[in-house]
This record gives C-alpha cells, structure tokens and sequence, in this order.
C-alpha cells in the first residue's frame, strides 16, 4: 500500500473555487474554463480525486491551486482538463510553469501565454515543489466526466505515495481577490497575437495609399504632356504654314 502523510491542518487551505474529498487520494483534477456540476464532481472524488475545482486567471487562481497542492504531500497527479479560459489562458500558463517554471526575478510564468502569468504571492521554493511534486496531465478541451474519472482512476492504480517531503503551507490573499483579478481583463486576449493581423492590414492600406497617389501622379503627368504636346503641335503646324501663308498673299 502506497505510503501517506498528514496534510496541513485545515487542508485545503487556500479559498476557492472547489469540493474537497479524501486528503489522501493522489489526484487533483482543475476546470480551467468551467465548473463541474455536483454530481460530476463528486464522481470524480468517489474515482480518487482529494479535490476537483475551476481555475479562473493566470496569477491569483494558479497560486491558490499550487497552495493547496504542496500542503498535501499525497496529491501527485494534477489533472488540467475542461476549455480554455479565454485572455487569462489559465491551463496553458499552468502547463508552462510546470514545464519551464517562474523566472525568480521577474516572477513571470516563463513562456507563459496568459495576460498576466505572474506568480508574486507564491515563493519559488514552493513552485519547484509542486512542480516536483505532481505529474501534469493535459486534458484541456475535454469536458466529458466519463473520460476524466477514467484517467483519475488510472492515476491511483500507480499512486506512487506520497511526496517525501513535509508539506509546505502558503499563506494567500484573502478570498475574491482571484475574482477581483479576474475583472481586470474581463475576456481579455493578449495583444501579442493580433498583432500578427494588425500589422499586415496597416501595410496593405500603406501599399494601396502609395498605388494611389503613384496613379495620381502618372495621371497628372500624362494629362500635363498630353497639353504640352497638342499646344507644340500647333506651334510647329503654323510655323510650318507661314511661308505658304505669305507666298499666297494672305499676309
């Protein structure tokens, strides 16, 4: 039987968005774009979830998620699956910290694609822990319950125990301030990607404008030889026709 230790007292201990189950059970399971229903959720923890919630922006929302894993050492599955939070990007910034980790200086969620992927109220010691800790499962896009209960399932079958280490307890901004975040850029998509649109239409209309006055000024130019031409024909006609002119008498 796999090895098992206390969690912190009062496990979980960061607020949130979540329904607790056995503290021993060695899967989380996050909706980065959802909520589970009860039922769903509770299927989840009856298959060996200790805790099944939603996570809603990219700083605030990670931070309490990392809180409550690292002070369950038993947790060593973390189940990402549900959409896509769209702005905040939550499920691809959590893969990227668990991947690449959190600049120490900067605290950015290094490659993270979210809008604000900082980590400023969660030490670094305690990101390299649950980045140790857990095994990052990506299920981003599935929201069928049957699918993620099997892969919660197959999970405990190779619960490893628990990690061997004392858990780490963080103590974090009080509750709806993940709300109060998320508020900030309601929906809001980072302005990087669109640059990739914005930049090739302000060239097309830059290229038509320089056609158009190109075409303008070839119209002119034409229009101006096509006088100078007409009036130097004539001039020439009547130079031409002088002498007949006067040898005729008419001059």
């Amino acid at each position: 039987m796999a090895e098992k230790k206390k969690p912190a007292d009062g496990w979980p201990v960061a607020t949130g968005d979540y329904v607790a189950g056995n503290p021993e059970n060695p899967v989380a399971v996050s909706s980065s774009g959802g909520h589970f229903k009860d039922p769903d959720a509770q299927a989840l923890l009856d298959a060996g979830a200790s805790i099944v919630g939603s996570c809603k922006t990219e700083n605030i929302g990670l931070e309490k998620q990392i809180a409550n894993i690292v002070s369950n050492p038993n947790i060593r599955f973390y189940i990402v699956a549900g959409p896509e939070v769209p702005g905040h990007v939550c499920a691809g910034s959590m893969k990227k910290l668990h991947e690449k980790g959190v600049d120490p200086e900067s605290h950015k969620i290094i490659d993270a694609p979210g809008a604000i992927p900082f980590i400023e109220n969660v030490p670094h010691e305690a990101v390299e822990r649950f980045r140790q800790q857990v095994e990052l499962i990506d299920m981003v896009g599935v929201e069928d319950v049957a699918q993620i209960k099997a892969k919660v399932e197959e999970c405990v079958a190779k619960d490893p125990g628990a990690f061997p280490a004392d858990p780490m307890v963080i103590k974090l901004e009080e509750a709806g301030a993940e709300e109060a975040a998320e508020l900030e850029i309601p929906l809001a998509n980072p302005a990087v990607p669109f640059m990739g649109v914005i930049t090739p239409a302000v060239e097309a209309i830059r290229y038509k404008a320089q056609m158009l006055a190109r075409d303008y000024k070839l119209s002119m130019a034409i229009s101006k030889n096509s006088l100078i031409g007409i009036i130097t024909g004539l001039i020439m006609a009547l130079l031409v026709s002088l002498p007949f002119i006067y040898w005729s008498g008419v001059i």
